[in-house]
């Protein structure tokens, strides 16, 4: 090999913001396969989503039909129609039919074979991003080798670490103290285990999770606050781009109080109806019990765990399940890389400041970079559905909006073998 392969993308990250922006770049940017370079660890392209989605026992999104990885807003369902699994766009009182987690990971793979986006995928785990010696084009540093890029997307998700709680980080490693996005979790082994499981958070993911283990054993959800009940993420109307330039892009770039007016938008750990309506059909049968109140302690004995509550009320012989979260997007290693190395702006709470109409990450000196951002790193600029399926969507039309203002001309690729 002369050199590093060259690339016109270099998406890092192949979950649902990666897959979806590569898929947008092939069928509406008319980019080839040869262009893009899709950069995930995990054997499958979107691997990292269903297994969270299996985790955690979700059996509906709680985005619409018209949600999802293709272009055509109608596309999952006609794919439902076509397969004959209307049934599985599920009715929602005052609110489009959502699609079942099966329904929505089948068209998905449909779309992915469909336009061969797999073909763009590099299974490998990106360490870094520096500029070539050229300086017009940048280097992704992977554990496969080195990448050459004219731009870098950074689709990483959310944080990588698990947000603990103090009384749990003294706890011998084989206590049964687990968190629903460890890569062991397996709801199947949890559901088996022999005393009182508490699963503690107050969010969807709690309340999924709950569901799916009160199907086999007893189960206590611990929240510290009553149960707030919001059908979606925000306020749909967040979803319209003009919004957003109305009520996040005339606030300074970079300012908390970006960040304070979408936190005011987000419905944070909230529940939506139907799994609050699983919730009560649980409790009603003896399953599960919802209690308000935390943790104080917890010590490790042979048969689990010694619990105390705030209260000062005890339980014995227990597992616990954490559902407390991920840290936040902008503490994610690779994101203090790549400010530090290209020397990027960040602002409030460590978050990129991006250029409004491209996403483009600015430099210090406020010009735009060559590095663009998905996913709740862009929820800054692209507002409190950023990290949902739509703002995916959002984030793509940037970019092809940003190259047709550009007016960009890319030299023919010559066909590249894949290894």
């Amino acid at each position: 090999m002369n050199g590093p392969e060259s690339y016109e993308y270099v998406i890092i990250g192949g979950g649902i913001h990666g897959t979806c922006l590569a898929n947008y770049l092939l069928t509406e940017g008319a980019y080839r396969h040869q262009d893009l370079c899709l950069v995930e660890p995990r054997e499958q392209l979107l691997a990292s989503f269903e297994t969270k989605a299996r985790q955690c026992g979700m059996r509906t999104l709680r985005s619409t039909f018209v949600h999802h990885i293709g272009t055509e807003p109608f596309s999952l369902e006609s794919f439902a129609e076509g397969a004959g699994r209307e049934a599985e766009l599920v009715s929602t009182e005052n609110y489009p039919n959502r699609p079942t987690l099966e329904l929505f990971l089948d068209h998905a793979r449909n779309v992915i074979d469909r336009r061969g986006i797999h073909e763009c995928h590099l299974q490998s785990r990106a360490t870094g991003v520096t500029r070539t010696g050229a300086g017009d084009r940048l280097e992704v540093q992977t554990d496969a080798g080195s990448l050459e890029a004219r731009h870098v997307v950074l689709a990483i998700g959310l944080g990588g670490s698990r947000t603990l709680p103090t009384w749990g980080t003294s706890l011998p490693d084989d206590a049964p103290l687990v968190h629903v996005w460890d890569d062991e979790f397996d709801p199947t082994t949890a559901a088996e285990f022999s005393g009182p499981t508490f699963v503690v958070g107050g969010g969807i993911t709690a309340g999924q999770l709950a569901c799916r283990l009160s199907e086999h054993t007893d189960v206590t959800l611990l929240s510290r606050h009553d149960l707030d009940i919001e059908l979606t993420e925000a306020d749909p109307y967040w979803i319209n781009w003009r919004h957003i330039e109305q009520e996040i892009h005339t606030l300074p770039p970079g300012s908390k109080a970006r960040l304070d007016r979408i936190r005011v938008a987000r419905n944070d750990a909230t529940i939506p109806p139907y799994v609050e309506r699983r919730l009560d059909e649980a409790y009603d049968c003896d399953d599960l019990e919802i209690r308000r109140g935390e943790i104080a302690s917890a010590y490790a004995t042979d048969e689990g765990l010694l619990v105390r509550f705030d209260d000062g009320k005890t339980a014995t012989n227990a597992q616990v399940v954490l559902a407390t979260g991920l840290d936040p997007v902008p503490e994610h290693p690779l994101v203090g890389s790549v400010a530090e190395s290209l020397s990027l702006e960040r602002g409030a709470n460590s978050f990129p400041v991006l250029d409004d109409r491209t996403l483009a990450w600015r430099e210090a000196d406020g010009t735009r970079s060559a590095v663009y951002v998905s996913g709740a790193l862009a929820e800054p600029s692209v507002g409190p559905f950023a990290r949902n399926i739509v703002g995916a969507r959002r984030v793509a039309e940037r970019l092809l909006a940003s190259r047709h203002r550009a007016g960009s001309k890319r030299a023919p690729s010559a066909p590249r073998g894949r290894s």
